[in-house]
């Protein structure tokens, strides 16, 4: 497990006491137990599998247990003329796909952490990647589900068939959850055929053409698996010119991977944007830089942003957001979802670690820019002190009140991953 230490656990709590213990269950049984004797004696529980992602969402306090599900670690079935394969909570994605490799099979997921992140975790937290462009979110890859609810009942949903629809409105409540409706034990997942062939696309220019590009190849026929915008700084060593990047990802039969490819190319070099084309053997690389420069360990001098704005205003967006920091003398690095206008925004600074509140201003004006353009802006990983000034969430829809009554109806007593969620729900 990652976070085993006092100071690690600090990250999440607003004060001490620290839990009592760590649990780790290893049957779905045991694990119902707990839940059980957790509700009749009122014990406050914080849930998680390895950890990767505890030090996002809300603080907690007072909690009693911490229960992680890392050693649920069991691949239970895997259909592989259906493709789908049942898994418990703990099991690793990286564990994951390499066993679904022997059978050129993958689960369409590139989230934060992959060597760490469970499938629970990911589940809880409904964190995708840039694969979502192809092949949707987590909520659409979910099939079916084993939850244990607060008061240790073991509740199904959904099955292990692709055109299974019983129970998705469960399934569809408890992912993004981060843990407060129930303990999630199993799950049932779609998966894909491995492509055969990929190549990676890497465009830079200015916000109005790059603007221009990404319409076009979101309204053509093309098949990119991934179409990610990208700031200037996040795309170094590759492109050290600090313009606006666009980085689509083909995957598929090698003929049409070329083929698409070669589109890309000719639109971009009509527009005057400069290209760089990454084969099988660099775009590998490239990727997981991506992932590491964004999704690092936890650190005191870090701020790390969810957000979300129309996809038309993306390109905008991402540019305003980067302007901004620049302003601020703030080293940043800025990733939008081309498709889902969904994206994260990195910042480190020593301020963060000698002075948090400093922060609360430059959240509370990046939170404004997005919230102009019809989005949001949450914040995902902040120092403690940061976190207790401000609200971590920023959310303005009107379905709180929704959620207060689920989150009474599924676990009355608050005993699951308190104040994690919205609102301190």
């Amino acid at each position: 497990m990652i976070l085993t230490t006092q100071d690690q656990i600090a990250q999440i709590l607003q004060a001490e006491p620290y839990p009592a213990c760590i649990v780790y269950p290893r049957t779905r049984t045991e694990l119902a137990a707990i839940v059980t004797q957790a509700n009749q004696h009122q014990w406050r529980l914080l849930i998680c599998g390895q950890g990767s992602k505890l030090h996002w969402g809300g603080l907690t306090q007072n909690i009693d247990l911490l229960v992680s599900t890392q050693d649920l670690n069991q691949v239970i079935d895997h259909v592989v003329g259906d493709l789908t394969v049942t898994a418990e909570a703990g099991v690793t994605l990286a564990t994951l796909q390499k066993q679904l490799a022997k059978t050129q099979q993958f689960l369409a997921l590139d989230p934060a952490y992959p060597d760490q992140a469970t499938l629970g975790g990911l589940l809880a937290t409904r964190d995708t990647g840039s694969w979502r462009h192809r092949y949707g979110s987590l909520r659409d890859m979910c099939l079916g589900m084993t939850l244990v609810r607060a008061d240790g009942q073991v509740a199904k949903a959904g099955g292990r068939v692709v055109k299974n629809v019983a129970g998705y409105d469960l399934m569809k409540l408890v992912t993004g959850s981060y843990g407060t409706l129930g303990v999630i034990a199993e799950m049932t997942l779609r998966l894909y055929p491995l492509p055969e062939s990929s190549t990676t696309v890497i465009l830079t220019g200015s916000q109005r053409d790059i603007a221009a590009l990404t319409r076009g190849i979101l309204n053509s026929t093309l098949t990119p698996t991934a179409v990610d915008l990208l700031s200037g700084s996040a795309l170094k060593p590759w492109h050290d010119s600090g313009e606006l990047g666009l980085v689509v990802r083909l995957q598929s039969l090698p003929e049409s991977v070329a083929q698409q490819c070669d589109r890309i190319l000719h639109q971009a070099d009509a527009q005057g944007l400069s290209a760089l084309t990454l084969g099988p053997a660099e775009e590998s690389g490239f990727w997981q830089q991506i992932t590491h420069q964004f999704w690092q360990p936890p650190s005191p001098s870090a701020l790390v942003c969810k957000l979300g704005v129309l996809p038309a205003q993306a390109t905008q967006i991402l540019t305003t957001l980067t302007t901004y920091c620049q302003q601020q003398g703030l080293t940043s690095q800025c990733r939008i979802h081309a498709s889902s206008g969904t994206g994260a925004l990195r910042i480190e600074d020593e301020r963060l670690q000698q002075d948090p509140l400093s922060a609360v201003t430059w959240v509370q004006a990046l939170r404004s820019q997005t919230q102009q353009a019809q989005g949001y802006l949450s914040v995902l990983e902040a120092p403690p002190t940061l976190k207790q000034a401000l609200d971590i969430w920023g959310y303005t829809d009107n379905a709180f009140q929704v959620m207060q009554s689920l989150k009474q109806q599924f676990d009355p007593k608050n005993i699951l991953n308190p104040a994690r969620f919205v609102g301190g729900l």
